[in-house]
């Protein structure tokens, strides 16, 4: 039961919980990055550098890697990888191998705010108000907005803005989609999806503290109404092809939740969810190896805090 983590950068832990499950199978974890100081090829059973996702040699490379070391199960951890992967998901499989991406349906969904907008609104969610440019400009708006680039993550190049500002920040944000600003609690769930679609469980947590938009300090929570907004949601997902780790992102303003983002694969944050009762790792293992995974919703630990520190790895030998 080989494991291989791309993109593998600085997710130490969550190669370290794979480690773990593949270990227990005599398997071993394989990490891949472009990066040869990526603190995670040096924690792994073996790692590899990998081309860059935009390349055309990159499917090609992963599949004959694949091929060699018997790989069952590939785990992509950034954006960019993954609609690349949604549209080959079907090589993978031919070689026995379960590339863990959900359908292009609902990775297009995710990736494009302007189109999480659209698909969960039609599908009774509440999301955000959201306008295109030109749209936008058009409009009488509220005066609180947020400007967001379409295909962004990571937080970066998002800013809250005034009515009057909008058209100078718009110069500013690259693919910018505008939306209103939701004034309310921020909630992160981590929830995991099987191999039909079917929700197996979720932890919701709030973002105490972030660096670079990733979570350093987290806690764990539950609110009344949560768990079932939760359930009905994945199950939305699971419908649209949704597969795996989920990331997803809420506002809670009082008497609501309003989605504002998903991404389909594990967060930055998921060491606290796993801490938490979320075994992801292990689950995805047993269900690689066709075993059923019963449902565990609403099964986690209330209050579970997280803290991070930075710990070095040194070396004289550089990977590459």
């Amino acid at each position: 039961m080989n494991v291989l983590i791309t993109s593998a950068g600085r997710r130490t832990s969550l190669l370290a919980h794979f480690k773990d499950a593949a270990g227990r199978r005599g398997g071993k974890v394989f990490a891949g990055d472009m990066d040869g100081l990526a603190p995670a090829l040096y924690l792994a059973d073996e790692s590899v550098q990998l081309p860059r996702v935009t390349t055309d040699e990159y499917i090609p490379f992963l599949l004959d890697y694949v091929k060699q070391h018997d790989i069952k199960l590939v785990v992509p951890t950034i954006d960019t990888e993954l609609a690349v992967f949604a549209a080959n998901a079907a090589q993978f499989a031919e070689l026995g191998c379960r590339l863990l991406i959900s359908s292009p349906e609902l990775v297009g969904a995710c990736r494009d705010k302007w189109n999480t907008s659209l698909v969960f609104e039609k599908k009774g969610v509440r999301v955000p108000y959201s306008w295109l440019p030109e749209e936008a400009l058009k409009k009488d708006l509220p005066e609180k907005l947020f400007v967001k680039p379409r295909d962004g993550s990571a937080s970066q190049d998002a800013y809250p803005v005034e009515r009057k500002d909008l058209e100078v920040m718009l110069t500013q944000v690259p693919n910018a989609i505008v939306q209103e600003r939701v004034e309310g609690r921020e909630i992160t769930i981590d929830a995991l999806i099987d191999f039909d679609g079917n929700p197996i469980h979720y932890v919701p947590r709030i973002r105490v503290k972030t660096v670079g938009g990733e979570s350093v300090q987290g806690l764990t929570i539950k609110e009344p109404g949560l768990g079932e907004w939760l359930e009905s949601l994945l199950k939305i997902i699971g419908e649209m092809g949704g597969i795996g780790p989920m990331t997803l992102q809420a506002f809670l303003t009082g008497d609501e939740y309003v989605l504002f983002e998903i991404n389909p694969r594990f967060g930055g944050g998921f060491p606290l969810g796993h801490a938490a009762g979320g075994h992801y790792p292990e689950w995805l293992m047993q269900m690689v190896e066709g075993e059923n995974v019963a449902p565990k919703l609403g099964e986690y630990t209330e209050g579970m805090a997280m803290t991070r520190s930075y710990t070095e790895v040194f070396t004289t030998e550089p990977k590459w």
